[in-house]
């Protein structure tokens, strides 16, 4: 089974903004937006120069066994405590920023709870860092494995 690598993903508690990663990337996939360090997956090449000249080793390469497609994400709303770790732009859990907080219906009271962008599902890259990374495993990915 081929290893798939889905390009970096950026601690930004780690990131010192020396733009050395800005000026490695030959793809220009890496930007500002409001003093955060982000990647234009579309542009990524996943050439790993970035990872390479990182001096805080604050990129990561995120990988993923098998060609996974994500359909569509079930959150399981009775277990999630929102802690908001999904939708936190810092954690950067989903690197395309895909959860938010929005009004939900639970035994017919609205309240506020986790959602995720299903019009957006194209910009999901797979990494399933959501899921992994969900303290309630409230977050179900559902895949498609071709």
């Amino acid at each position: 089974m081929k290893e798939k690598f889905i390009p970096i993903q950026i601690d930004q508690n780690q990131c010192l903004r020396c733009e050395r990663c800005l000026r490695a990337c030959k793809a220009k996939a890496i930007y500002f937006e409001h003093g955060i360090r982000l990647v234009d997956y579309s542009k990524c090449k996943a050439c790993l120069n970035c990872v390479q000249v990182c001096p805080r080793n604050a990129i990561e390469v995120t990988s993923i066994v098998g060609q996974q497609q994500v359909l569509t994400v079930k959150i399981e709303h009775e277990r999630c405590n929102l802690c908001g770790k999904c939708v936190d732009n810092e954690a950067k859990l989903c690197p395309n920023n895909l959860f938010y907080i929005g009004k939900i219906r639970v035994n017919g009271k609205e309240i506020d709870g986790v959602k995720f962008k299903f019009k957006e599902i194209a910009k999901c890259q797979g990494c399933l860092k959501c899921e992994l990374s969900c303290p309630e495993n409230a977050i179900k990915p559902i895949k498609f494995e071709g």
